[in-house]
């Protein structure tokens, strides 16, 4: 008997040695094979470019893993190389490992570098920045913008200074308004923040009149500082781009103001040119015989007028009239006489229109909401929180966050909701 469990203990032994045997001499022939098949970069990348493989190929794992992450290298080259085409300074250094690994998008770091680097900025930097927008410039055509004269002023204006810009930009409403670039300095600092517009007297109405004021003084770091320090903590300059220029030329010098880095109260260091061709925006009546406003690109339709795009995918999907009074519409009707309103008025009127809707709003729209200024201790009420994100300057979402939380909206307001219209 114990013969037999010996003789039987003896045989397990012997199996589990030649199964051993057998894995060694497979894991030695797979170390082989896989040094073998990809001893360089350039073995692997030759791999890459083969067909893929089928199927039916027995082809080992790691060759498998092998085809796959070159493929992606493949992939990767040639859109390293457009890149490198357009750049006077190369941006080798991480920037192509970074965009591998992360969401942050080529042009943001190419800004970021070129900051870093300090390098001088010429249109092949400009337009590497540009790539994705289509859009380009030329040395010349830059070095033509950066010689246009430029205006100082110190704010804020005076009886004798104010007359001088309205010269300069055209005054409000004007249907010449000229376009441009400006450049607010901040005295004490040296900070600087610079923009555009085709429309430089409709937007200085916006930082100059308290009336128009930019509706969110919380955004970004320019108007929180206007809005503590006022406009006498800074200085204007005024850059005036003639309509004999190409199109987007303001943009571009924008852009190469952008990429200095004294620039630092932008949060946005890339221009967005709004080139959307091929989609045509028209605002018309609700009859449509009267065209207000055309644009061939929907980013500029919504930024000039202030519609939102979330409005303007409603009224082309339903139907429904903007505001109860204008129809957004793809098409042009060729029997609609133009009305003939600068883009400025055209803005103005939708504000008038919006305001009246926000008047007609009744109670059933929404709960009774009273509003404690803690600063002037003063108690009011409105009917909705549509006239209290109108009268305070921001969205209804933001206004309910504050009535839920319990908090003061710029540690100054106090929301809730009542029961009654006091």
């Amino acid at each position: 008997m114990f013969k037999d469990i010996n003789m039987v203990n003896s045989r397990i032994a012997v199996a589990m040695g030649t199964i051993l045997l057998v894995i060694s001499l497979n894991y030695l022939m797979y170390l082989y094979r896989v040094t073998k098949l990809s001893p360089t970069l350039e073995d692997k990348l030759s791999i890459g470019r083969q067909a893929r493989p089928s199927i039916g190929n027995k082809l080992h794992g790691m060759q498998r893993a092998s085809y796959i992450l070159n493929a992606k290298v493949e992939w990767f080259k040639p859109r390293l190389q457009s890149v490198s085409v357009l750049n006077s300074v190369r941006f080798e250094s991480n920037a192509a490992t970074s965009l591998y690994n992360s969401k942050t998008s080529r042009s943001q770091l190419l800004v970021q570098e070129h900051i870093a680097k300090g390098n001088p900025t010429n249109s092949q930097v400009i337009n590497s920045v540009l790539l994705n927008q289509k859009v380009a410039i030329s040395q010349k055509e830059l070095d033509e913008l950066l010689s246009l004269p430029s205006v100082k002023f110190d704010l804020p204006f005076s009886d004798e200074t104010y007359p001088s810009l309205l010269a300069l930009i055209r005054k409000p409403h004007s249907k010449c308004s000229n376009t441009g670039v400006y450049i607010f300095t901040h005295k004490s600092t040296g900070n600087k923040y610079v923009g555009s517009s085709n429309d430089l007297a409709r937007r200085f109405k916006q930082y100059f009149d308290k009336h128009l004021l930019f509706a969110n003084k919380s955004y970004g770091l320019l108007m929180p500082l206007i809005n503590q320090e006022g406009l006498k903590a800074f200085n204007l300059e005024v850059i005036v781009v003639s309509s004999t220029y190409p199109k987007y030329s303001h943009c571009f010098l924008e852009q190469y103001f952008l990429l200095d880095k004294s620039f630092n109260l932008n949060t946005q260091r890339i221009v967005n040119f709004r080139v959307n061709q091929g989609l045509k925006v028209f605002l018309y009546d609700l009859d449509c015989k009267t065209l207000y406003y055309s644009s061939n690109s929907l980013n500029a339709f919504c930024a000039d007028l202030g519609i939102h795009s979330s409005s303007y995918r409603k009224c082309i999907s339903s139907g429904v009239p903007y505001l109860g009074l204008f129809v957004i519409s793809n098409n042009l009707i060729e029997d609609a006489v133009p009305a003939n309103l600068t883009e400025s008025e055209v803005g103005e009127l939708l504000a008038k229109r919006r305001k009246e809707n926000l008047d007609k709003q009744t109670v059933d729209l929404g709960k009774v909401i009273e509003v404690f200024d803690k600063d002037t201790n003063e108690r009011k009420t409105y009917p909705s929180t549509y006239k209290v994100a109108y009268r305070l300057g921001t969205t209804r979402t933001t206004i309910r966050s504050y009535i839920n939380n319990g908090k003061a909206y710029k540690n100054r307001y106090y929301l809730k909701f009542t029961d009654s219209n006091k």
